[in-house]
């Protein structure tokens, strides 16, 4: 009888080039991928790897066999699912998500996937947008929130709303409500998050508007670091508004008034659609419905800050 282990390792030999990336993949030795590919190929006439290459290459009778494993373990992920048992059987969830995440909603989203996955294996990684994309068409994580999209047929991209974007500072700079003139505003460094920022591209025409020629600027790869050396007085910088909206409350910063309006950061779940595809659905709209970037930086209650 064919098992869907033997369907698995077939499915990502194939998928990734090499059983030694099949077995990293799935956890097991590349001993136990051979072991697994060989109880199946015993079952046809016919090779289902050419044998004759240095990578995992399949024959036509392999390629039509990978289309069947694929449909296999599509079926299963979705009995898996349906199940909704303790008992489903454990796998990585390889999850990237950027800073602004991992600040706010990533711990109510993780601990919600293992109540409703209690065998799963969670790998969360925290990068910059560009870096996720990087892993996630490289194979190295499965499921990214980021605040762009990438064009490929292999992906599907679901966005996950807006965030606004304000001017902000230390009061010890500028508090008033009148709208700061570009002089005004060019008297002070520029913080800005560094060039793997998805930031960077979307604040082009802003942050590399020839009106607006900062002569100082500094670079940064993380936000709330950002917010740090803005709180301090180092500059005037460029940060979501309710992410960081505590820090107004609490007098370290103040939004800012410019004429040069800012657009918003939108953020997308983006996943690939070759496997484990309805369990990807399921945590897209887990996500949906939890995604909120004020949530770690409000106030806990009872909780007395500075002390």
């Amino acid at each position: 009888m064919f098992t869907l282990k033997q369907m698995e390792a077939l499915y990502w030999v194939a998928t990734l080039g090499s059983f030694e990336a099949a077995g990293s993949y799935l956890n097991v030795t590349q001993s136990t991928i051979s072991k697994r590919i060989g109880e199946l190929e015993s079952r046809f006439s016919a090779p289902l790897f050419d044998r004759s290459s240095r990578q995992s290459v399949l024959t036509s009778k392999g390629r039509d066999i990978r289309d069947i494993a694929e449909q296999m373990l599509r079926l299963n992920d979705r009995l898996t699912l349906t199940a909704r048992t303790s008992n489903a059987p454990p796998f990585r969830f390889r999850l990237g998500v950027t800073d602004l995440v991992a600040l706010s909603w990533l711990p109510e989203l993780l601990a919600t996937i293992l109540d409703r996955y209690p065998g799963i294996s969670l790998e969360p990684e925290i990068d910059l947008t560009a870096g996720l994309l990087e892993r996630l068409t490289e194979r190295k994580i499965d499921f990214v929130i980021c605040p762009r999209v990438t064009q490929h047929p292999q992906f599907v991209n679901m966005r996950l709303g807006e965030i606004e974007l304000v001017w902000m500072c230390s009061p010890k700079i500028y508090n008033g409500s009148e709208v700061l003139t570009k002089v005004e505003m060019l008297r002070y460094p520029l913080l800005i998050q560094s060039a793997g920022s998805m930031l960077r591209p979307i604040l082009h025409d802003v942050i590399d508007n020839p009106r607006l020629p900062f002569g100082k600027t500094i670079s940064c790869n993380n936000m709330a670091a950002l917010a740090e050396l803005a709180a301090y007085g180092l500059g005037i910088t460029i940060l979501p508004k309710a992410f960081f909206s505590r820090y107004v409350d609490d007098g370290r910063l103040h939004v800012m008034k410019s004429e040069f309006e800012l657009p918003k950061l939108e953020y997308f779940i983006t996943y690939r659609n070759d496997y484990n595809g309805a369990f990807f659905e399921e945590i897209a709209e887990i996500s949906r419905d939890l995604c909120d970037f004020t949530k770690d930086l409000k106030k806990p209650e009872g909780e007395v800050f500075g002390n």
